[in-house]
């Protein structure tokens, strides 16, 4: 064939894209000029890609120019279960950064696990010294924060900072992460709790009806529940949730010498969780909220997560004492907040779980361990179901 011959052909090619390209506003042969925003919309979880201009230069094989053209702003939605912890908009657990907010979520590097925790800042002011003295006292704070075996050490002389009392900072210990499935857990028995399989029996019975859906282990520890919640290939979604890196650190090396299943590892705050509202389908918390800083907060948010219909299943210690006692002494004004650890009466529980709006719940005393059993209010149109 010869050049000339090639050289039409290529022309009327080129011509044809053209024509195509003006129709669907697309410029194989131009220069692309004006702004892309990208925004999170949190009500309808999705991003947008705002209005924006097109402009082409003169193209190959064209004797004028094209005129500027707009395109209307287009939804991408996101499938995505998660959250900011400081903005709340959707975000991907892939993303490095907030689309919205621009805050940074970093991969703890010796679990791999994303940090969904919410990093909380003194408040700075005008002035340049306070905004030295914040910085200052913000750099202290997170050199606190990340050492837990100081935060621990601490509480134990009854030195609690701020949003971190001793049950929660001691299971940041690598000490205590290490020993957790080497014995400890195991002599939870002595008190009543029905040991790992058995709980894992009654959680597979109780969380029947979500078979192929989400379900969350909060507050998991090495992954003693998540790692058998993964293999059963049950669920269509399974993620592992801690506020203590070294348990983290424990949950992606025995997943990872067991050949587990995949599953999301994150680290959250069970006051605050990194989910969307009626996110999840199951919740399954275990040996769990007597170590939560704040068991209101942290029940609030696990109604809050839940679908309509959603279930949580949870074991805790009670006390050894009959519950007259422990109600006695709370009217006298004892904070439970003070307590190295909180355990409960039967009663009590009952009433955390009415107050966090759950209205079907029981509480199975064994022992001194709780059985607690929950369910959302379903959707009216599912009521009768």
């Amino acid at each position: 064939m010869s050049r000339s011959v090639c050289a039409c052909l290529l022309a009327v090619l080129v011509m044809a894209m053209e024509v195509s390209a003006f129709n669907t506003f697309v410029v194989p042969f131009g220069r692309v000029s004006g702004k892309t925003v990208f925004h999170r919309n949190v009500r309808s979880t999705s991003f947008k890609v705002q209005k924006f201009g097109l402009e082409r230069t003169q193209p190959l094989f064209m004797s004028a120019p094209v005129e500027e053209v707009d395109v209307e702003a287009v939804e991408i939605p996101i499938d995505s279960l998660y959250t900011c912890p400081v903005c709340q908009s959707a975000i991907e657990l892939s993303d490095e950064e907030c689309g919205n907010c621009g805050a940074k979520f970093e991969k703890l590097p010796t679990s791999g696990a994303v940090d969904l925790v919410k990093k909380e800042k003194v408040q700075e002011t005008a002035s340049e010294s306070s905004s030295s003295s914040c910085s200052l006292l913000n750099s202290i704070q997170d050199n606190l924060g990340n050492n837990p075996l100081l935060t621990a050490g601490l509480g134990s002389l009854g030195v609690n900072l701020p949003g971190r009392p001793i049950r929660q900072e001691l299971f940041r210990t690598p000490q205590v992460a290490n020993a957790y499935e080497r014995g400890w857990r195991a002599s939870f028995a002595s008190a009543g709790f029905p040991g790992i399989e058995k709980e894992f029996d009654l959680v597979q019975d109780y969380f029947q009806d979500k078979r192929g859906k989400t379900i969350l282990d909060l507050s998991c520890g090495s992954g003693l529940m998540v790692r058998r919640l993964a293999r059963s290939n049950a669920y269509d979604k399974v993620i592992a949730l801690d506020f203590s890196e070294s348990m983290l650190e424990e949950v992606s090396r025995r997943k990872r010498e067991e050949n587990c299943p995949d599953f999301d590892i994150i680290r959250g705050d069970v006051q605050a969780m990194p989910f969307k509202n009626d996110a999840l389908d199951a919740i399954h918390s275990g040996a769990a909220l007597h170590c939560w800083p704040s068991v209101e907060k942290g029940l609030s948010e696990v109604h809050r997560t839940l679908k309509p219909g959603g279930r949580f299943f949870a074991t805790t210690f009670l006390w050894g004492i009959p519950d007259e006692v422990i109600n006695l002494s709370k009217s006298l004004g004892i904070n439970p907040v003070d307590r190295a650890y909180r355990f409960f009466s039967v009663p009590e529980l009952e009433g955390l779980m009415y107050d966090a709006g759950f209205d079907e719940y029981s509480v199975e005393r064994r022992s001194r361990c709780a059985i607690i059993r929950c369910r959302k209010q379903p959707a009216p149109e599912d009521q009768a179901e």
